[in-house]
């Protein structure tokens, strides 16, 4: 079955290198990619607003991610959200993380294994569509 709308994805990071990492790999998933690098303005973004999947750098100025986190996940516009955290600290330093997050990805991001996760995200939360568009 050919799928005639795309997933959406907003990515926050105040990383210029890590976001243009993820969006082209959102993009090699035929993802519709909207990136921020303040989180304020993704914060305030997704108060009316909600995506397929939400990338998310933990460490950020002004907003902490966690911060995001907290008050994204239980807001009902984005039950059917997917999160990803990014992090480059290899333990979390509260479980909350791991309770809010769907998936936590550790830095650095190597693309070919984010575009999988991507994939796999989208393939378990639309099982019936195809994201390849038959190819």
């Amino acid at each position: 079955m050919l799928r005639t709308t795309y997933p959406q994805a907003l990515v926050v990071d105040d990383n210029d290198d890590n976001r243009q990492i993820v969006r082209l790999a959102l993009e090699s998933q035929n993802f519709n990619v909207v990136d921020i690098d303040d989180p304020i303005a993704a914060q305030n973004l997704l108060t009316h607003q909600t995506f397929d999947l939400l990338i998310l750098d933990l460490q950020m100025p002004l907003l902490d991610g966690r911060e995001i986190l907290r008050e994204t996940r239980p807001n009902p516009l984005h039950r059917n959200m997917k999160i990803v955290v990014l992090t480059a600290y290899h333990h979390l330093d509260t479980p909350e993380v791991e309770d809010l997050a769907d998936y936590v990805m550790l830095k650095p991001i190597h693309p070919i294994q984010f575009a999988e996760l991507c994939d796999r995200i989208q393939a378990s939360h639309n099982p019936s569509t195809t994201l390849h568009g038959g190819y």
